[in-house]
């Protein structure tokens, strides 16, 4: 099990898909540009091993694919979104007790962190792997989210809380009292932490709790003593401070996730009061807006997608949303008509804040091929009638101009009526081709 990044970069370094990058890269804009063309070559995970500026080297896109999530969640890519739904319904016995772990840490400060700037209007450098950890002080249960926090000084990060979000709520209630929100901003954190804080999973549930079921057993704790409390153990580097109350200051602009700037705003304010870091502390970092944002936000999205459709559906086989997250597609094995446009409905109500459109295909389509998802719209769907649309739904909060509004279902699944005729050709042996041998004389 990968309990931590360590153990992850290891497996990845032993299976020779840990790119690492040698020559020293500046990390306003060089390090980015890196990154993103790696991602476009060949989507493997990179090792930034020097940074000009900061001993750290940097870590990014550990999580870039379906594949490699698979692997920490412990099941084939196919299985991805059915092992999420029963992550959420807790159905593992957890092992072991819950301990204390101390690790050698020592001070460092935020300057001496990778200061790494990453699109070309973006306001200074920026954290975008920070994990936040707050406790709810009405539950006793720890929230964990990602936020992006702009880099100010030694002593100050600003960042954006969702008005949709737990961390938002938790600040909220605080600063109604005029309380400020202890907090533990983890950069590198446990790689199941990792995939839980991407989740929505609601008040009533921690994402700690949804890690531990990733990993089987209890995480390890440490405690922060500056902001008085005890988080998840294991990451490289800690931010301890604070959220503070009634204070908002401008943020951004910054490139997210939909690949636009967002404007200057009033954000949150965190105070820093201390921050540690392991002797040979690996920094993470994720370039908003690639595969491994989308991955990873798209992941928990799938399995509550599928936990939703198979209710109504019990045949659905899978859900990706890839290659956008507001991109879905459901394959499954149509038994009726009807049933697909069933599923369709059903995903659009499991989430309501990213799906835009929904494709639901066949067994015989393989949901990560874009081309063949385009393949089964245009040979499986009739425009004028297995495309709906559903006027006037929101979308996420942050869409002043209601651009994100609506959603489309389409029925690519081919009629039952006539199976022969919507049967695919298949050159035998294909799968055991391998060209490089072809290339060879006898």
């Amino acid at each position: 099990m990968f309990a931590t990044l360590d153990a992850v970069l290891a497996d990845l370094d032993r299976r020779g898909e840990l790119l690492r990058i040698p020559r020293s890269v500046d990390p306003k804009f060089e390090l980015a540009a890196v990154l993103q063309a790696a991602q476009r070559a060949d989507n493997r995970p990179v090792l930034f091993e020097k940074v000009k500026d900061t001993r750290f080297p940097v870590v990014s896109n550990v999580f870039g694919s379906y594949e490699r999530v698979a692997r920490v969640l412990g099941v084939e890519p196919s299985s991805v979104a059915r092992r999420w739904a029963e992550i959420i319904e807790g159905r593992t016995a957890l092992s072991g007790q819950m301990a204390e772990e101390v690790i050698p840490y020592e001070h460092v400060s935020i300057h001496d962190l990778p200061q790494l700037t990453f699109c070309e209007k973006d306001a200074g450098p920026y954290l975008t792997a920070s994990v936040i950890v707050a406790r709810d002080v009405e539950t006793g249960r720890l929230n964990a989210s990602y936020h992006r926090m702009q880099i100010i000084d030694d002593g100050e990060l600003r960042c954006r809380l969702s008005p949709s979000g737990d961390l938002f709520r938790l600040h909220a209630r605080g600063e109604a009292r005029g309380e400020a929100l202890p907090a533990v901003v983890l950069l590198g954190a446990p790689p199941p932490l990792m995939l839980a804080a991407a989740a929505t999973v609601g008040p009533d549930l921690s994402e700690v709790e949804v890690a531990e079921q990733i990993l089987g057993r209890h995480l390890p704790r440490v405690e922060c003593k500056t902001a008085g409390l005890i988080v998840p153990a294991g990451a490289p580097v800690m931010i301890e401070g604070e959220i503070l109350a009634g204070v908002r200051k401008p943020e951004g602009p910054f490139g997210e996730w939909m690949d636009y700037y967002v404007p200057v705003t009033d954000n949150h304010v965190f105070r820093v009061h201390r921050v540690l870091a392991q002797r040979n502390a690996r920094f993470y970092a994720i370039l908003a807006g690639s595969v491994e944002e989308v991955v990873l936000t798209a992941v928990p999205i799938t399995g509550m997608v599928y936990q939703a459709v198979r209710r109504f559906v019990p045949t659905v086989r899978d859900v990706t949303c890839w290659p956008t997250i507001q991109f879905c597609v459901i394959q499954l094995k149509k038994q009726s008509e009807g049933q697909s446009r069933k599923a369709i409905l059903a995903a659009f109500g499991a989430e309501l804040n990213r799906i835009l459109y929904c494709v639901a295909v066949d067994e015989d389509v393989n949901i990560r091929d874009v081309k063949d998802v385009l393949w089964a719209m245009s040979t499986r769907c009739r425009p004028d009638r297995d495309i709906f649309q559903i006027s006037n739904v929101p979308s996420f909060a942050r869409d002043p101009h209601q651009i994100h509004w609506g959603r489309v279902g389409i029925d690519a699944t081919a009629p039952l009526e006539w199976p022969a005729e919507f049967e695919r050709k298949r050159v035998p042996g294909i799968e055991d081709v391998r060209l490089g041998h072809y290339l060879k004389e006898d």
